[in-house]
């Protein structure tokens, strides 16, 4: 059997400009993520520059991450930046409150900073506001951005940065709803006035920094007083999601509905904040920064949480990634959780590189350089999510349009049947089309370190016809000019 289905395109119909933070990366000190993941330090066997090691620096910059958040997740509520600055050899070894683990602190803000801007992106810090203080957060400010002639500027450029960082985004502090955070907050007036604190100091050093502030996915009660007591202080709020796999019953076709759930509560957060802002005369627009999301399998266990995902998985990143397309507006600011060795795209083992099928999907999704995210409609069979008692279609499109060339994204959650898809576009008479696609031939194949290449993009080109056939569990980039 195949499945036959129809995708509109309008190419009049722009929901926004793209906005590329959509894609961007995490990476937290936790497990092997930075340290034997992202530094390997210069005197390491394993080839690097500078410390950094080589084969993850060129497999993260070709994925072409514009935004990375740092240094935490829950590491940031007990991290004191003042440690990670200076000669290395005179770091403090610390013990990390978070995790449990020893920080040796030979990874720290300067060599962030060289590391994102050597693979093409933008920081995006996380200060401590659970066992941190509002000065220690204006002092980081001050030591990254400040120009002027004061302790932390002096301090920077003592260790040999005479420009500043020019950090923009900032978030106070992470999942301080959660009693595992060190330094959780009682609740979310709690948490409103201690934003306000650090906004307010972090902000007298940079007026020009933007903001995210502590949201939750799932308790609209703690959205609307964040955004009543802290709303003119902020830009962003943080929504975290994880779709975990080991509740009972889960099936392939649950974990790639999960999707429309996913979009549905965005949706709702935003709704929520717009709300709030009406009722209580808040001027200031925010939006939403999703700064942690994937599947999280159960071997995934601390401290280590260290998981090797498979084309299912692939499925559900491409529908996530389809899905924040379509919400950009709203939803500008997006970081996959986590870049390398922890819940990764990317795994290393000893001088071995390893890249996912998710790690594929966002090669497909980077392709995109600039252009409009534009109005797509589709016409599929279903199916239905015993577990999200949801109707769900089998395909799922979103577009960008650029330069005459349309790239639709097109996602076939069918396991095991193709899809014939007829394209329909608005002021464009297709000629030639490059597809590209991360398929495999199950929704179990997954790369491990024995078989490294099971699952790669594969890539054909064609004249235009209709229909177009897509593989089943299948993620496909079709740019048609």
């Amino acid at each position: 059997m195949t499945i036959k289905s129809h995708v509109y395109v309008d190419t009049d119909s722009i929901i926004t400009s793209l906005d590329k933070r959509i894609y961007g990366q995490f990476i937290e000190h936790l497990g092997r993520c930075v340290y034997g993941g992202i530094w390997v330090g210069e005197n390491s066997a394993i080839p690097n520059l500078k410390g950094y090691r080589l084969d993850v620096l060129n497999a993260v910059k070709a994925i072409k991450p514009s935004i990375v958040r740092w240094p935490g997740g829950n590491f940031a509520s007990q991290y004191h930046w003042i440690d990670g600055v200076g000669p290395r050899d005179k770091r403090p070894r610390k013990f990390d409150l978070a995790w449990g683990q020893v920080e040796s602190n030979e990874f720290g803000t300067d060599e962030y900073i060289e590391w994102v801007r050597l693979i093409g992106a933008e920081p995006f810090i996380v200060v401590n506001a659970g066992n941190g203080s509002p000065e220690e957060a204006a002092a980081w400010v001050e030591y990254c951005n400040s120009t002027k002639d004061t302790y932390y500027a002096n301090l920077r450029r003592r260790y040999g940065h005479s420009e500043p960082f020019s950090v923009k985004l900032w978030g106070i502090g992470n999942e301080l709803w959660g009693r595992w955070q060190v330094g959780f907050c009682r609740d979310a007036e709690e948490c409103g006035w201690r934003t306000v604190e650090f906004a307010d100091h972090m902000k007298r050093v940079d007026p020009e920094i933007k903001l995210v502030a502590v949201g939750v996915d799932y308790d609209t009660e703690w959205n609307v007083d964040m955004i009543r007591i802290a709303g003119e202080y902020i830009d962003y709020l943080s929504i975290h999601t994880y779709i975990f796999t080991d509740r009972q019953g889960k099936t392939y076709e649950d974990l790639v509905a999960w999707p429309i759930q996913i979009e549905k509560n965005l949706r709702h957060v935003y709704y929520t904040i717009e709300q709030t802002r009406r009722k209580y005369g808040i001027k200031k627009e925010i939006k939403i920064a999703f700064d942690e999301w994937n599947v999280w399998y159960p071997e995934a266990q601390p401290p280590y949480l260290e998981q090797i995902t498979s084309v299912k998985d692939a499925v559900f990143t491409g529908l996530v990634l389809n899905a924040l397309q379509r919400l950009s507006r709203i939803v500008p600011i997006a970081t996959f959780a986590q870049t390398v060795n922890v819940l990764p795209l990317i795994l290393t083992k000893e001088d071995k590189m390893l890249l996912t099928p998710q790690y594929l999907v966002f090669k497909l999704y980077t392709e995109v350089e600039e252009g409009n995210v534009v109005a797509t409609d589709v016409i599929s069979p279903h199916y239905i999510s015993k577990e999200l008692e949801e109707v769900v279609p089998y395909i799922d499109a979103s577009a960008i349009y650029a330069q005459n060339k349309v790239y639709l994204f097109i996602v076939n959650r069918h396991p095991e049947e193709n899809a014939e898809v007829y394209i329909h576009i608005k002021n464009l008479k297709p000629s030639t089309i490059q597809h590209k696609y991360v398929a495999g031939s199950s929704i179990n194949d997954k790369n491990v370190f024995e078989e490294p290449n099971k699952v790669g993009i594969e890539e054909k080109a064609y004249a235009f016809r209709e229909p177009v056939t897509l593989p089943p569990h299948s993620v496909n980039l079709l740019i048609i000019s």
